[in-house]
């Protein structure tokens, strides 16, 4: 499905038409066409088309497939970084931090389980050499 396609089903789950777009956007449906179809868009163009869509305007650029990836190996969503708050910037280094210390944590309690099973193993032995 190409852009326009996905813009004109958008547009019809929120009860808008095509024609519509492209007077909020000051220009013919040909134009609109136009642009669309050549890639030609400017960015201020689809950040309007967004804010009418209500969607985010990064729906333009991102790759599902790549969008998947990030989903399946839980990596960290570029799209969800607000650069405008102090807070997140402060949580998302706690956030890291806790990460790498629970790595730890886990790498702790398997070593710790691997010499449980071991000692186990020696209790069994002596237990069954007597």
């Amino acid at each position: 499905m190409n852009l326009k396609n996905k813009i004109v089903k958008l547009l019809s789950e929120n009860n808008y038409t095509y024609k519509e777009l492209a007077d909020h956007l000051n220009l013919t449906e040909a134009e609109l066409d136009h642009a669309l179809e050549t890639k030609t868009l400017e960015v201020r163009t689809l950040e309007l088309i967004s804010k009418e869509l209500r969607i985010p305007l990064y729906s333009f650029f991102r790759d599902p497939d790549e969008m998947e990836k990030y989903f399946t190996e839980g990596k960290e969503r570029y799209y969800d970084v607000n650069i405008w708050s102090d807070q997140e910037v402060r949580y998302k280094s706690e956030i890291t931090r806790l990460k790498d210390e629970m790595l730890k944590l886990t790498a702790e309690v398997k070593n710790k389980d691997l010499l449980i099973e071991a000692l186990e193993g020696e209790l069994k032995k002596g237990w069954t050499n007597k």
